[in-house]
């Protein structure tokens, strides 16, 4: 399963409690008048990712994260991709299991 993934966050503070390590979607069909992203609305730009290449991303910043802090999915519009985001999410939450 393939994500378009318009930029990636590796120490975002405002996007949630904590550290979060942000990722933001490409896509979005709403084109909400005040917007702050509009460059993510095209829905075939962005970068391919897989998810086991996203988590391996998220992986490295994973001790920066602390009690608080994780991962926050943003964009565009998420929900556009959301069996890869249900698939990202599933895999984060198995692994802080471990």
């Amino acid at each position: 399963m393939v994500g378009k993934i318009h930029s990636l966050e590796s120490f975002g503070t405002v996007d949630g409690p904590g550290v979060r390590y942000v990722v933001f979607f490409q896509g979005c069909p709403m084109r909400c008048a005040y917007c702050h992203n509009p460059d993510t609305w095209d829905m075939f730009a962005g970068k391919d990712y897989t998810v086991e290449q996203l988590l391996s991303e998220i992986r490295k910043y994973k001790h920066y994260f602390g009690s608080d802090g994780g991962v926050t999915v943003s964009g565009g519009e998420p929900l556009v991709q959301i069996d890869f985001v249900t698939k990202l999410f599933k895999m984060l939450k198995a692994r802080t299991k471990n």
